[in-house]
């Protein structure tokens, strides 16, 4: 797995950013935007691009390119980012097509690598699509078309100039129109000019995304200046919130496009339809982004004087040109389905790999066999009705086979392998739907005492936890703290008897925690306990023994049909051994325990694959009337769940990633989690509704599984701390808002 760019490519990226900064500022973008008829183009700019054969990056090596798709994915990033006045997406796209295109070509596609000309495409088929607006089209000497099969290039049409929201220079075009025409018989053109469209949607979906990222920094800038009410606007949940909701978005969208550059690479048989997601959930991520960052500037923000109205106008011209943005969904909904196919370009040698890798696939194929042969009714059952697919007997074969915990560390018992294999083996028994909560506290726990615990306690510890001979639960939150796990009122005290004195007396806990899940499995937790007055430097983390007098518990039932726990302590004795950290230092081991919980979202990944499988079954039953896929409602919540499926898996992977390549940052597992929680939610909610009445009915499969995942996702936004606390953390760490708790 590699989530991160080449040298080179990272160089290609720094080398526009200096040249946008330079020459497409806030007050260059307005002045092209007064230029009448080529509204929205730089020629300028458009000439230093041209004279570095920017626009000739995709052409085949033998004319100066040979770059791969994520080199072009990297320039439209600057792009947006920049809004840059040219229309480098288009003539990269339309370079490479007549390049492909071959003789015919060879005239225009040398006075286009020399900024003479402009080539732009039309997107859609102009005999059945006359009259479309031409992205480019404005200022465009040339227009390549596709008309019922056949490749077609028009130049010296006559046009009149238009006012087009954002000042993009696109041009409403008819077919009809005159113009001189030249048809080009090549081998595969109608292939060759789908592929060039397929790669457009990509790009543009990097731009705009990438435009709104920048609109949300700007955003999150000025929440930290501007003051009202006697506080930093930023502090302010009701607008540090929605900050962080659209910038979770936005981010899943670049994430999404990478994937689909990776796909296409690998060619995988749903590259197509990922290329749809990733265009489709652009836009719907980036428009509102963009029109939440302009309402941070208050009325500033709606002056043509700064910078926020450029981006919200430039990223909805942007994200609308090929159309109306249900019929992406329409086009995902068609290419997993229905069987649509579609060309797609070569995308090279692109570097980024989303894959677990060569050893993590051999690893996770022997997770794969023990849950094929194992899954049969009777375990699909198990693993629903259990509440916590608790099974000591198959944890310890899976244990023993070393794939319960694969990066368990080879002094403590493990194979020692890497996070990623570990992640790897999630996602195969995911695949599956078998939810080994247990063991995954366990895991999180074990993690924990081995960063911060103390030698004793770590050889006696690990073993038994990494064997499966004892397992884990948090202690975290209480009755009256909830997600404010710093507020604990259980404490812990030194015993001081005759015995126990010193600094190393054994500790004695006394309190109540709230949604002890696990805790009627656990062997010891993992708990928070007060041992100062200060809310944050008077906190202490501890391994509690739970098997001794004092402990008690009693039974919660969720609305998922999970069961969680109160958990009660009296005088519960815990060695100082056990004690994980320095004595009141338990915020620095809460944070590293809260980051290894929260960048795990294989919980949300592997439901929202259960949801889908079980809606697709639904839908494609056609046994009592027509199939509810007929329906376009159906359809398009079938898809926009696939997209969210898609983005949380990539947000899923960059955690995993990003652990292993030290390069996680503070706001990577949050995100996973608010989005993994609220869009298995979200989507459930929107499932449940296309499928009623029928999926009222409380049964297993099908719809019946709908309406019980509903209530499953329910509970995930407030486990692992609230969407609330995530929304906090995103804001303030992914955009620098003032702290909003």
């Amino acid at each position: 797995m590699n989530l991160e760019p080449s040298a080179e490519q990272k160089l290609l990226q720094e080398t526009l950013s200096r040249i946008f900064r330079e020459q497409s500022t806030g007050v260059r973008i307005r002045q092209c935007e007064q230029l009448g008829a080529k509204a929205g183009f730089d020629p300028e700019l458009w000439k230093t691009l041209a004279e570095l054969e920017v626009p000739m990056l995709r052409v085949p090596g033998d004319l100066g390119g040979d770059a791969s798709l994520m080199h072009a994915v990297l320039v439209a990033e600057e792009t947006g980012r920049h809004l840059a006045s040219v229309p480098l997406v288009e003539a990269i796209v339309v370079n490479r097509l007549l390049a492909k295109l071959g003789a015919p070509c060879k005239s225009l596609l040398e006075q286009s690598a020399s900024g003479a000309k402009v080539v732009t495409l039309a997107l859609h088929d102009v005999a059945v699509n006359r009259k479309q607006l031409v992205p480019a089209g404005a200022m465009a000497d040339a227009v390549v078309c596709l008309a019922n099969g056949v490749v077609t290039v028009w130049s010296d049409m006559s046009r009149t100039a238009q006012q087009i929201h954002g000042a993009v220079p696109a041009l409403s075009l008819d077919a009809l129109q005159p113009g001189q025409r030249m048809t080009i018989d090549a081998v595969s053109a109608a292939a060759l000019f789908a592929e060039a469209v397929e790669e457009w949607k990509l790009l543009m979906a990097v731009q705009v995304a990438a435009a709104a990222r920048r609109a949300l920094e700007l955003a999150g800038e000025y929440s930290g200046q501007r003051e009202a009410f006697g506080r930093k606007i930023g502090e302010f949940q009701g607008l540090a919130h929605p900050l962080a909701d659209a910038l979770t978005d936005v981010e899943g969208a670049q994430l999404l496009a990478w994937r689909a550059v990776d796909a296409m690479a690998r060619g995988e048989k749903d590259a197509g339809a990922k290329v749809s997601m990733a265009y489709w959930w652009a836009g719907k991520a980036a428009r509102p982004a963009a029109l939440l960052a302009m309402r941070v500037f208050g009325g500033y923000g709606m002056t043509m004087e700064y910078d926020a109205q450029l981006y919200f106008r430039r990223i909805n011209a942007w994200s609308l040109l090929a159309g109306p943005t249900d019929f992406g969904l329409d086009e995902v909904a068609a290419r997993l389905w229905a069987g649509e196919k579609v060309a797609l370009p070569d995308a090279g040698e692109v570097v980024i790999d989303y894959g677990w890798g060569a050893e993590a696939d051999a690893v996770a194929a022997r997770m794969h066999a023990i849950c094929k042969s194992r899954h049969d009714q009777k375990m699909r059952d198990f693993m629903r009705d259990s509440l916590d697919g608790f099974d000591r007997e198959l944890n310890s074969l899976i244990a023993k086979e070393g794939l319960l915990y694969a990066d368990a560390p080879k002094e403590f018992g493990g194979l020692g392998l890497s996070g990623t294999v570990a992640a790897a083996v999630r996602d195969a028994y995911g695949d599956y739907y078998w939810n080994l909560l247990g063991p995954n506290v366990t895991d999180m726990v074990a993690k924990t005492v081995q960063f911060f615990g103390k030698e004793e306690a770590k050889k006696e510890l690990l073993p038994l936890l990494y064997s499966a001979r004892a397992y884990c639960t948090l202690g975290y939150s209480e009755p009256s703290g909830g997600s404010d796990i710093f507020a604990a009122k259980t404490t812990a005290v030194r015993d001081t008897s005759d015995n126990n004195a010193g600094d190393d007396a054994d500790w004695l806990i006394n309190g109540q925690k709230m949604f002890t899940s696990t805790a009627h499995l656990a062997d010891y937790a993992l708990m928070l306990v007060r041992t100062g007055p200060d809310k944050y430097r008077g906190v202490t983390m501890f391994i509690v023994p739970l098997k001794q007098p004092g402990f008690q518990l009693t039974e919660i039932k969720t609305i998922g049909d999970e069961r969680t726990n109160v958990t009660f302590y009296s005088d519960v004795r815990v060695p100082d051994k056990y004690r994980i950290g320095e004595v009141n230092g338990g915020v620095k081991v809460m944070a590293m325990a809260l980051t290894i919980e929260q960048a795990s979202g294989d919980l949300h990944v592997m439901s929202m694959k259960l949801l889908l499988r079980q809606a697709l079954e639904w839908a494609q039953d056609g046994s009592c009337g027509p199939a509810p896929m007929e329906r376009s409602d159906v359809r398009r919540a079938l898809a926009e769940t696939a997209v969210r499926l898609e983005v949380q898996d990539a947000l899923n992977r960059r955690c995993v990633w990003g652990a292993e390549a030290k390069t996680l940052r503070k706001h990577h597992g949050p995100m996973a989690k608010l989005f993994g929680s609220e869009s298995w939610m979200s989507t459930a909610a929107r499932l449940m509704e296309v499928a009623a009445p029928e999926s009222l009915v409380v049964k297993r499969e099908a719809e019946g599984a709908i309406e019980w995942l509903l209530r499953r996702a329910i509970p995930s936004t407030v486990y692992a701390g609230s969407s609330e606390i995530q929304r906090s953390l995103i804001a303030e760490s992914g955009l620098g808002t003032p702290r909003s708790r």
